[in-house]
């Protein structure tokens, strides 16, 4: 058996049950030309099959749109639960070589998450469920939700909760955000500030694209004033790398741990949070163990990462 080729689950899936795979590509992509391209599947086969699909069940599932197809309303209740089904088959098939169903999860985070939340969080579930494997992801919002909607990923804990359609979402709190400044600063004697009582300080901040940054810079502007930033940075640990050279003060998530040269000042503003949850895609079956995995944050350990009385 170690001989022979090895197939993927989505190629073995597209031969056991062709109508349902293209079905699902098609909704997916929302154009038959892109399901050819995404399964390498001719194009006049994928119409063969649907066609062959919509006699067998005596339906219509799709209907002409400008750019593309859209799926009537029996495909719209179809699609679901056929995802779900080759969702499970996909499982099962990836651990037939093994003789155990696939237990792997394809989990994806912020970058700032990913210093003490993310290694936490994975040692906690490993404890209890020390069967599943990850992979992991470490992006940028936008690139986790990309990730997400392309299938590379099954579940990520992100910041904010994602508004798209095809989302599905699940707050798991409220994370506090400090001032950190150089430990000869001036503020570095206080217990708690204002954000603009650092209004004349240069600012270090990540890079423009990312979230974290257009918080910083739109918690700046509520306090009453424009943030000059001097250096800009691609992760939070450099960010307070800089802060501790001196080099400026930054807004930042609660370091895990403590930094030499840094002191975060607690703030007073009442907007010095961000909202974190977890993430996954509405219209695809969630395979079992990222199933387990998503339960274990929601139900357990929510309020543990992120107290009630920071919220």
């Amino acid at each position: 058996m170690n001989n022979l080729h090895k197939a993927t689950a989505a190629e073995i899936l597209n031969i056991l049950c062709p109508m349902l795979t293209q079905f699902a590509a098609v909704a997916r992509e929302g154009q038959i030309t892109k399901a050819a391209s995404a399964l390498d599947v001719p194009q006049p086969t994928i119409t063969r099959h649907l066609a062959r699909l919509e006699s067998v069940l005596g339906v219509r599932l799709y209907k002409r749109v400008q750019g593309g197809m859209s799926l009537t309303a029996a495909g719209d209740r179809l699609v679901a639960p056929v995802e779900q089904a080759l969702a499970l088959l996909g499982e099962v098939i990836d651990g037939l070589d093994s003789g155990n169903v696939s237990q792997r999860i394809s989990f994806g985070f912020l970058h700032t998450l990913g210093e003490e939340m993310v290694p936490s969080l994975l040692w906690r579930f490993g404890r209890e469920h020390p069967e599943y494997r990850f992979s992991l992801v470490e992006a940028s919002a936008d690139q986790l939700l990309q990730r997400l909607a392309e299938g590379d990923i099954e579940l990520c804990l992100t910041s904010p909760l994602p508004v798209e359609s095809g989302v599905d979402t699940a707050r798991l709190g409220m994370q506090k955000l400090v001032l950190a400044v150089p430990a000869h600063h001036e503020l570095a004697r206080e217990t708690q500030t204002p954000l603009a009582a650092a209004a004349s300080d240069d600012f270090v901040s990540l890079k423009p694209h990312n979230y974290m940054r257009q918080m910083s810079d739109n918690l700046c502007r509520i306090a009453g004033f424009e943030p000059r930033v001097a250096f800009e940075a691609a992760g939070i640990s450099t960010l307070r790398g800089l802060v501790a050279a001196g080099l400026g003060v930054a807004i930042v998530p609660v370091a895990p741990s403590p930094v030499s040269g840094l002191v975060e000042v607690s703030l007073t503003d009442p907007d010095a949070y961000r909202e974190i949850g977890l993430a996954w895609r509405t219209k695809s079956g969630i395979r079992r163990a990222a199933l387990t995995f998503r339960d274990f944050m929601t139900r357990q350990i929510a309020d543990e990462l992120f107290p009630r009385e920071n919220m």
